[in-house]
């Protein structure tokens, strides 16, 4: 199983400046409307970043929850203005062979929503291996 967590914050405006607060966090990708997406085809619709858990694949869902919120701790105030004119989204994709459990407790929830994020899981189902 391999599992990755990022916040992705996408601007409603073009104005990259209030991203700027957030600079010290060390943004793992920022881009403009209009550049492509790595490694696809796809054409950026808004200015936006992504900040990662910063755990290996490997990690469990929760240990990466937990370690994006305690680098974004000290950021909420900025990240929640952030969040009410723009889309701001704890974003989880996890690849696998199995159904993973998914639980949330109250507390991650909680923190999540300090930042008045969204929570977006993608599963996505990996064929079995065959020998």
């Amino acid at each position: 199983m391999e599992t990755f967590v990022r916040l992705k914050i996408l601007l409603k405006k073009d104005d990259g400046e209030c991203l700027k607060k957030l600079q010290h966090l060390g943004f793992d990708r920022v881009w403009k409307k209009g550049d492509i997406r790595p490694n696809t085809k796809i054409i950026e619709k808004a200015d936006g970043c992504i900040i990662s858990s910063g755990e290996g694949r490997d990690a469990s869902l929760e240990h990466h929850l937990n370690s994006l919120l305690l680098v974004l701790q000290n950021d909420i105030s900025s990240i929640k203005e952030l969040s009410k004119n723009n889309t701001v989204e704890v974003s989880c994709a996890i690849y696998s062979s199995e159904i993973p459990s998914l639980y949330f407790d109250q507390l991650t929830i909680s923190r999540i929503a300090e930042f008045g994020a969204s929570l977006d899981i993608d599963f996505y189902l990996l064929p079995t291996e065959t020998r």
